[in-house]
């Protein structure tokens, strides 16, 4: 049996169920990302997902903004912290990348978390972390 991905838009980004327990988000360019946008994103992978453990991919943007106050606030909700096993973020050198590093610095996860140059080294370290391999 195939699983046909299923792609969910949303403000902020386009979320993709590219498996039953797997996630990638690709936030849209030029972005501002808010409280309220977030919370949108992660209540669709929730959604999508239903009650089974997942990882997640995020695609970060290369030219965005981001709101004071979601660079302070954690964003974890119960079921992102009961469920995710491994949060991959792809990102280039730029602003987003380290506004990524400084926030999980700040805001320590339950779950592994990893930063990617390429959406394919993202997804193989979040399916390797799925499947129970033991990867670096």
């Amino acid at each position: 049996m195939t699983i046909e991905p299923t792609y969910h838009e949303t403000r902020l980004a386009v979320v993709e169920r590219q498996a039953p327990d797997l996630v990638i988000i690709r936030y849209h360019e030029h972005v501002t990302f808010d409280v309220d946008g977030i919370a949108e994103v992660i209540d669709v992978c929730e959604h999508l997902t239903e009650d089974k453990d997942f990882g997640m991919v995020s695609v970060l943007p290369e030219e965005g903004d981001m709101d004071i106050e979601a660079m302070q606030q954690e964003h974890s909700t119960e079921g992102i912290n009961a469920r995710v096993r491994a949060h991959a973020l792809v990102a280039s050198e730029g602003l987003f990348r380290k506004v990524a590093e400084i926030h999980y610095n700040y805001h320590p996860q339950e779950h592994q978390v990893g930063m990617f140059g390429t959406v394919g080294e993202a997804v193989e370290w979040v399916r390797a972390r799925l499947d129970g391999w033991s990867v670096a």
